[in-house]
């Protein structure tokens, strides 16, 4: 009987059908490892686990870039810090403080585009430079960036911007980087008042890192300068223990953290791979004039110029995306 059984099944007349289902079944195991792996993360179309639903779900795994429609993945503590954010161990950051879904019901964006600045682009530390700057070149320091990036948002997306060149981190005719931020502060306030209908400060920077780290990401085979939106949260860490900091108040942290975590997931879905995760430091820097403040670091000295200046344009697109509302 067993016999006879197995001599039905193997017979030439059901291969036919053995074949069909080897295709069907071939087919469905390589659609569901396209859906899973997407580009060059872990998260399936529309977020769903449909063809893990019976297993298991699977870590996350790197790299994995989260965007809109996929940051319902993340959940703890454990996978802001891996796929979200660097906290400096010298700043106090508790789990509440990054409250995603408070930070994704914040709408920043307006009309940018009436006529009237609303984008003030500006430096706090004006000298800084990258690996093959020319001397004597403002074109070639962050200043020329901050110009070519005012020039990409007037000329491409039709937005007036005004471009702060004055520097903050020289002092007769010396550079001198203590006290810069406090000189900014001052500078940046004289602007407001005399251009109400800004809404949006960007601190352009460039990063410092040892000689053998190198920032850079291809788009469509242009060498770009990776780039960090950075926060401050006012909030020494002292051995586990937070140390506010009340002489230097910001009333619009959360909105801060909210916009750079939004700008982050926008650039993601844009341009996976092109930022580094958003990096978390105590005091507040140049973020505490308006809700939309941001600090973006671009690169760093072992950049070139031109992959520095190559930045500017994914990066308009970024900013554009999140706060222009036709978009």
């Amino acid at each position: 009987m067993e016999k006879g059984y197995w001599r039905v099944l193997l017979s030439k007349k059901f291969l036919p059908a053995y074949f069909f289902i080897i295709v069907i079944v071939a087919s469905l195991v390589a659609s569901n490892r396209v859906i899973y792996y997407r580009g060059e993360g872990t998260i399936p179309e529309r977020g769903e686990i449909s063809a893990f639903e019976y297993y298991e779900q699977r870590p996350l795994e790197a790299p994995f870039y989260p965007t809109l429609e996929s940051i319902s993945r993340i959940t703890s503590i454990e996978d802001k810090l891996q796929y979200l954010y660097s906290i400096d161990q010298t700043a106090f950051v508790p789990p509440s403080q990054l409250d995603i879904q408070g930070f994704l019901q914040r709408d920043f964006s307006t009309s940018l585009r009436d006529g009237e600045p609303k984008i003030l682009i500006f430096h706090t530390h004006s000298r800084e430079t990258f690996i093959d700057s020319r001397k004597g070149e403002d074109e070639d320091t962050i200043i020329g960036l901050g110009s070519l990036l005012a020039d990409i948002l007037y000329k491409v997306y039709h937005i007036p911007v005004i471009h702060d060149v004055r520097r903050y981190d020289v002092v007769n005719g010396r550079e001198k980087r203590e006290g810069s931020y406090e000189r900014m502060a001052r500078g940046v306030k004289e602007i407001l008042e005399e251009y109400p209908s800004i809404e949006i400060t960007i601190d352009l920077h460039r990063d410092g890192v040892p000689d053998h780290i190198h920032f850079v990401h291809e788009i469509n085979g242009i060498p770009t300068a990776r780039m960090m939106f950075f926060n401050g949260v006012t909030c020494l860490n002292v051995n586990g223990t937070p140390k506010p900091m009340p002489d230097l108040p910001n009333p619009y942290l959360f909105d801060n953290l909210a916009l750079s975590l939004q700008l982050q997931l926008a650039a993601n879905e844009l341009f996976p791979g092109l930022m580094r995760k958003l990096y978390i430091k105590p005091y507040r820097y140049s973020l505490h004039f308006m809700p939309k403040s941001i600090l973006v670091e671009v690169g760093a000295n072992t950049n070139t110029v031109a992959e520095a200046r190559n930045a500017m344009w994914p990066l308009a697109q970024i900013l554009v995306s999140v706060l222009d509302n036709r978009e």
